[in-house]
């Protein structure tokens, strides 16, 4: 889940940062940067996906076995 957020906050945090900078300091320019905020928002979003590429503890290897139900009860996934 953690990596989800991470990769939201990747896509969206240049426009945030935008929108609070503008909001902030009150500019009268209303033109918004658009690419530019798109070609920082890809970059960060590749960035992100490297870093997990690279620093991820799964190995290529493992098996993963979802979570299923045994004796009424949930047992979570594994990664084997």
């Amino acid at each position: 889940m953690i990596k989800k957020i991470i990769l939201l906050l990747a896509i969206i945090s240049p426009f945030i940062g935008y929108y609070f900078t503008v909001y902030l300091l009150k500019f009268e320019n209303k033109k918004i940067p658009v690419l530019k905020l798109s070609i920082l928002s890809l970059i960060l979003l590749l960035s992100v996906l490297i870093f997990f590429r690279y620093f991820s503890h799964i190995s290529p290897d493992t098996k993963y076995y979802p979570p299923k139900v045994e004796d009424g009860k949930v047992i979570s996934a594994e990664n084997k």
